[in-house]
């Protein structure tokens, strides 16, 4: 196990010497100074995971066009735009991380993921 942490604290180093996390961290100091907009930020990104994770199928659809179209007039703020264009790379990431330790691992998923 001691080698796993010490890989892992390896990962989280490079992670934060990564571009990604740097230009998130960046941004995210600058949407700080701004209570109010990172509240509506926030809010956003909550409505965003809740329509992720919808169960319903008949509300999803006009949810997710709701939200879509909020979407559209809340990232024309450039700093809002740069501050979710920054978390997703960031997401984006995190999975491709995970993707390529499952990816080598002998662990059957079940079914098969191209990517």
């Amino acid at each position: 196990m001691n080698q796993i942490n010490e890989a892992l604290e390896g990962l989280i180093q490079a992670i934060w010497e990564g571009e990604e996390y740097k230009s998130y961290q960046e941004i995210r100091a600058k949407v700080h100074e701004q209570p109010e907009l990172e509240q509506k930020i926030h809010a956003f990104r909550k409505k965003n995971y809740e329509v992720q994770n919808l169960t319903d199928e008949r509300s999803l659809y006009d949810r997710m066009d709701k939200l879509e179209r909020e979407g559209i007039e809340f990232r024309k703020d450039p700093l809002v735009n740069e501050y979710l264009r920054a978390e997703l790379a960031i997401c984006r990431l995190f999975q491709r991380i995970n993707w390529e330790i499952v990816k080598k691992m002998d662990f059957d998923l079940g079914f098969a993921i191209d990517q």
